[in-house]
């Protein structure tokens, strides 16, 4: 049996220390000092809110996810890392430069082999209620990479889901409604209508940034088309259950939004969700904290 260990975090933009406005050098150098810390390496990173080139982030030079490889690999020099940039949204005023973008990330250890990946052009998920507004609603997109693992191919998908619709459960019910809304759902049934386009083989794992807690409509969608939680079939704790570890927080609220989803015959030999409060490696790093696991393809 093969295996493979995989992390997926969203980094905010490798900017928390300044409220996501601000990328510098040093922060990101601690990020990556945090993943080179890990006892388990990932062979694979998945990483939401990535930005890169801007004016919050500079025009010029190496990009947020170039500088991140680099650190990452100064932190784990026996280790390289291929990284690959899924762009998904450009905020610019007419055709200036960009005052900040939007984009997922996927860094693959260089023992593994990159069967085919999506970068150059990822799919599109986002649900735009009204289409007046589409200029201003953040795309949201799929990032896919096929893995070669012990002659077998495996496919992993990356996506940063949108939030419930703001006009829909009012901003008072959001931090509530995570998972709830119509657009999140009609965003899950697009994804799984790409991801079905795109998989080749039996094994496959989707995580990222749902935005959806456990137990919601939106997350009962993804477990009703076939796919197993592996936090939950790891812990054999019921998904509602899964809720009392927060892997997300937006000042006193604490939610569980981050997931890894796999297909059935998947085998996950150690799963953990860092939690985004206490101590620990990635305290205080992002909004958010990372889920990381090693899964075994039989």
């Amino acid at each position: 049996m093969s295996g493979l260990n995989i992390m997926t975090w969203n980094v905010r933009y490798f900017g928390h220390g300044t409220r996501g406005l601000r990328a510098f050098d040093g922060w990101i150098r601690r990020v990556a000092s945090a993943v080179g810390g890990m006892q388990q390496l990932p062979d694979v990173i998945a990483l939401q809110e990535v930005e890169t080139r801007s004016l919050r982030v500079g025009l010029s030079g190496p990009t947020q996810l170039e500088r991140f490889a680099e650190h990452l690999s100064l932190a784990i020099p026996d280790r390289t890392y291929r990284p690959l940039y899924y762009p998904a949204h450009r905020y610019a005023i007419g055709d200036g430069p960009a005052l900040y973008t939007t984009g997922l990330a996927m860094l693959v250890s260089d023992h593994v082999e990159v069967l085919h990946d999506n970068s150059e052009d990822p799919h599109a998920i986002t649900h735009i209620r009204a289409g007046r507004l589409s200029a201003f609603k953040q795309a949201r997109i799929v990032a896919h990479v096929r893995l070669g693992v012990g002659g077998k191919a495996l496919d992993l998908f990356n996506t940063h889901m949108s939030l419930p619709a703001f006009f829909e459960v009012g901003p008072h019910r959001i931090h509530s409604k995570m998972g709830h809304g119509s657009n999140q759902l009609a965003e899950v049934e697009q994804l799984q209508s790409v991801i079905e386009e795109c998989r080749t083989g039996d094994h496959a794992v989707l995580m990222g940034d749902l935005n959806t807690a456990p137990a919601s409509p939106a997350y009962n969608a993804i477990i009703d088309n076939g796919w197993v939680d592996a936090h939950a079939s790891f812990t054999g704790a019921a998904p509602d259950l899964l809720g009392h570890i927060a892997t997300a927080r937006f000042m006193h609220l604490r939610m569980h939004l981050d997931h890894v989803f796999a297909t059935p015959n998947i085998l996950w030999t150690d799963f953990k969700a860092h939690g985004v409060d206490g101590a620990g490696p990635f305290a205080g790093l992002s909004d958010h904290a990372p889920k990381s696991g090693r899964l075994v393809l039989p």
